[in-house]
């Protein structure tokens, strides 16, 4: 067939095709959209389960058609019944396509290279005839024709024969054509045809701006309608009013230059009713590009998803992985998940909270076993037992270990890798180490199956952690590497694809929409990270079927209130627990000495489990719990109800005498030894004060003295020891060391010894018995010790306070402040410079230098509400220790750590 006019193949991303079926089935199962939406048979389709999925299909049909420009394709005069199509694999990629041969059929498909030119080369042959193609018995035929805006007859004409062998007459006009679309009718009658829809798209006065081209009708009511033909791996569309043929161009031609598939028109113009218009059209059989020709690669294929905690999932969650395994049900490819693991991250057991101390290099850490949890309740059974290989905290640095062993126990025809968040979020590797450990992966997993076929998915950002911009650039950059460096790694018999998830996922280090903590997914980033990987599915594997979408409509998690919530007193400490919530992503406990008005602490319980321990505690002290349920971002429930206890714990105080010497960008830590009770060790707890997001460093120590290297210069550093005793755990029953309330050391800059003495010592009579004191700050000084000794009584001097600031009040100076003299001296840790700036403030408010105040002076009335109590609650330095202590064991939460929350600095 020479030049017949332009047949524009507009070959988009598919936007539905069918499960396939064996050729001789000749009810066409792979025809239906959904593999449950209903038996086929009759005409036109009126079932409303069944016609919401085509209608969903019929929309991105008109979709893809609008989206793209087409590359023009000639077929070379020389072919025979071969195809020998001038497509080249850098026009396959962009999918669209002009062919040279019929005129208004477009083709949706996203069929492989060599399919594609079958089809097309198929689809040319097909309407080579002597005879006037619209009318001719040796193809499949359409009538089509309306009367008076309404009446529609729809006729199809298998091959050979001269009676229609289906037919429908509906009477659906179009209401108010200037603002509805036109509907669409679907129809499955003729089984030589199989499924098709039919759309009138113009009237006398609108042409439907759905469709790009439409034209007016030349009379009254509705003409011009647009065949959609559903087949396996593609769509063929037929626009009537642009593929209008000419009798004489066919006849003379011989059938090679008809111009166009359709005849249409007037039919009757005196019919009672109105104007009869009418068309004929030749249409493509189910059979004439044959099953066999079109083939979709890997219709029951194996897959194994690889990844951590982000494919994981926990307890409750639907998980990408079933998103994507549902998409692959959709479009009917049988297929199954394969991987040593099942499951989700299952909510830990309250024995995993259990107190014990930080671990020694070559301590063994506690035994702990990963509970399988359940998915969604709207997951169906089938998919619950799905095995998959990802685990919460895995590290592709792992995984390359065990890769092999996996491919060559379970043979998955394709690896879906989603791996390295866990490496570079823990400084496991770097950018360049983490690529070379993936690069051993995909070289591993070819050794054990040389035919495997490898999704790598990069690493996505989260929403940003202070004081780790270094895990923002370091994702980047690994993100960049892996793309550039992945062309290198293809082998044709092991093709590999890189799946960008990260673009895909929206989480970014400013906001985190997809991520119920900022990092993991929730319902709908498990959709995105889904559509990440059949995207790719469909364009590098040649994944036939609908487009992943997203639906506009999300399952939520609503979380409810905590129950049953109660407090007991144990030997390590004050145990909170509850009643577990379904859909909890966690929970959030706060405490309070009773009677005071304000709270203490707040913070997330880690681990993650329905109980929670308080081992900070003075005994004698009664507290108050609330605790409330965790959903996805802000999502809280009501504080539940109180509880309280009063503490009668066994664990012992922090020593005493706790001596801190800074040695450059180390310090060591001295204390008295501790001696009543059975001291299991000491912990050393090191925070970095200066940097944000820092986290919490707890150090374990044998004897009374400890060594801590590596801090930052000229940060200061908060310094504090606990002591470990040794006991029968109350959960584990089984031996622990369980910590006390910790003492708190002085502060240090590190990088720097013992500081110059302060200067310009100032002093302010408040009133006759408050001064305040001021002086100049001291480079390296962690801090200031603030001595006063009695000039009427000639005392020595002692130490009234601390400070970090250069400044400095004291009250109840009696018999005045005019009697005292008061010294300053500057400290780095305990390397302590002597006081030698002094200073004795002037005589105060009317009284002379001889005069007394006397010890009823008024003086100014304490305001304070903070609750007074000579406890811990009094004690900043141990609450900021204690927030700091929750926000490090949280972040090691988001960061997918295994359980514990001692971490290097």
């Amino acid at each position: 067939m020479k030049v017949l006019s332009a047949l524009l193949l507009s070959l988009l991303p598919l936007a539905n095709a069918t499960p396939a079926s064996s050729a001789a089935n000749t009810t066409r199962e792979w025809e239906i959209p959904f593999p449950t939406i209903g038996p086929m048979g009759g005409k036109l389709i009126t079932d409303p389960t069944r016609l919401s999925a085509l209608h969903a299909i019929h929309q991105d049909v008109l979709r893809l058609s609008k989206t793209e420009d087409a590359i023009t394709v000639d077929r070379s005069s020389s072919a025979s019944n071969s195809a020998n199509l001038t497509l080249t694999a850098a026009h396959h990629d962009k999918r669209v396509y002009q062919v040279f041969g019929l005129l208004g059929v477009r083709l949706i498909s996203e069929l492989g290279l060599k399919a594609l030119e079958d089809v097309i080369d198929a689809l040319l042959d097909l309407f080579t005839s002597d005879d006037i193609i619209w009318t001719s018995k040796k193809n499949c035929r359409a009538y089509f024709s309306t009367q008076g805006g309404g009446n529609e007859n729809l006729r199809t004409y298998a091959k050979g024969k001269g009676s229609a062998t289906a037919e429908d007459k509906i009477n659906v006009g179009w209401n108010n054509p200037a603002s509805t679309d036109p509907p669409v009718h679907f129809f499955d009658g003729d089984p030589a045809i199989g499924l098709y829809s039919v759309q009138f798209t113009a009237t006398d006065e609108h042409a439907w701006d759905g469709i790009e081209g439409t034209k007016e009708c030349n009379i009254q009511g509705l003409c011009n309608p647009q065949y959609v033909f559903y087949r396996k791996g593609y769509r063929i569309v037929l626009n009537t009013w642009e593929s209008q043929g000419r009798i004489s161009a066919c006849q003379y031609s011989g059938g090679e230059d008809c111009l166009g598939l359709c005849s249409s028109g007037v039919k009757d113009q005196f019919q009672t009713g109105g104007v009869l218009w009418g068309g004929d059209c030749a249409i493509p059989c189910i059979d004439d590009v044959p099953d066999d020709l079109v083939v979709i690669p890997n219709e029951e294929a194996k897959f194994m998803v690889v990844g951590d905690s982000i494919s994981h999932g926990m307890e409750d969650d639907w998980t990408w992985r079933y998103r994507l395994s549902e998409w692959l049900d959709y479009n009917g490819y049988i297929h199954h998940f394969v991987g040593p693991w099942k499951g989700t991250h299952g909510n830990r057991p309250l024995s995993d909270s259990q107190p014990d101390a930080p671990r020694f290099p070559d301590e063994e850490e506690p035994e702990t076993f990963e509970v399988e949890g359940s998915y969604a309740p709207g997951v169906p059974n089938s998919w619950r037992a799905a095995p998959h290989a990802s685990r919460w905290g895995r590290q592709a640095k792992q995984s390359r270990y065990t890769i092999k062993q996996w491919v060559s126990e379970h043979k998955p025809d394709y690896l879906l890798v989603l791996l390295g968040f866990n490496d570079l979020g823990w400084w496991v590797s770097g950018p360049d180490e983490l690529k070379g450990d993936m690069g051993n992966l995909v070289n591993e997993a070819r050794e054990a199956k040389a035919d495997i076929k490898i999704l790598l998915g990069n690493v996505v950002h989260r929403s940003f952690i202070g004081g780790r911009q270094d895990l923002v650039d370091n994702t980047n950059r690994y993100n960049t590497l892996l793309k550039d460096t992945m062309p290198s790694w293809f082998r044709w018999e092991a093709p590999l694809a890189y799946v960008d998830v990260n673009t895909e996922y929206d989480c970014r280090p400013s906001s985190c929409p997809d991520g119920y903590d900022g990092l993991h997914p929730n319902a709908r980033g498990e959709y995105h990270i889904a559509s990440a990987f059949a995207r790719v599915l469909q364009k590098d594997f040649g994944y036939a079927g609908a487009a992943f979408s997203t639906p506009d409509s999300i399952p939520g998690r609503p979380v409810g209130t905590p129950q049953n919530v109660r407090s007991v007193s144990w030997p390590e400490g004050l145990f909170t627990t509850w009643d577990p919530v379904d859909n909890a992503r966690g929970y959030e406990i706060r405490s309070r000495v009773q009677g005071a008005t304000g709270w203490w602490s707040s913070g997330d319980v880690y681990p993650s489990t329905h109980g929670s321990w308080s081992p900070w505690v003075i005994n004698g002290q009664t507290w108050e719990f609330q605790v409330r349920t965790k959903g996805n971002g802000d999502d809280r429930s009501d504080w539940s109800g109180l509880s309280s206890i009063t503490a009668n714990v066994k664990t012992a105080p922090g020593p005493s005498n706790i001596i801190v010497e800074p040695q450059g960008t180390s310090v060591l830590v001295r204390w008295d030894e501790y001696t009543d009770n059975f001291v299991n060790r000491y912990g050393v707890y090191v925070w970095d004060k200066d940097t944000a997001g820092a986290w919490l460093s707890i150090y374990p120590a044998e004897g009374t003295s400890l060594l801590v290297t590596g801090l930052k210069a000229g940060a200061r550093h908060g310094i504090w020891v606990s002591t470990y005793v040794g006991m029968i755990g109350s959960l584990t029953n089984q031996y622990v060391a369980a910590g006390g309330l910790p003492a708190e050391a002085r502060d240090i800059i590190a990088g720097y010894w013992a500081p110059a003495p302060p200067t310009g010592l100032r002093v302010t009579n408040v009133d006759a018995t408050t001064v305040e004191l001021t002086w100049n700050a001291v480079s390296g000084a962690s801090g200031y010790a603030v001595y006063l000794r009695s000039v009427l009584d000639n005392t020595a001097l002692r130490v009234d306070g601390t400070t970090t600031d250069p400044s400095h009040g004291i009250a109840f100076l009696f018999p005045g402040t005019w009697n005292y003299e008061f010294c300053v001296s500057a400290y780095n840790g305990n390397l302590e410079t002597a006081p030698v700036t002094c200073i004795i403030p002037p005589v105060c408010c009317g009284y002379e230098k001889r005069d007394l105040v006397p010890v009823n002076y008024t003086i100014a009335e304490n305001t304070s509400t903070t609750y007074n109590s000579s406890s811990l609650v009094e004690d900043n330095g141990i609450r900021d220790l204690f927030a700091v202590y929750q926000q490090t064991a949280e972040f090691s939460s988001y960061l997918q750590t295994p359980l514990g929350v001692a971490v290097p600095v």
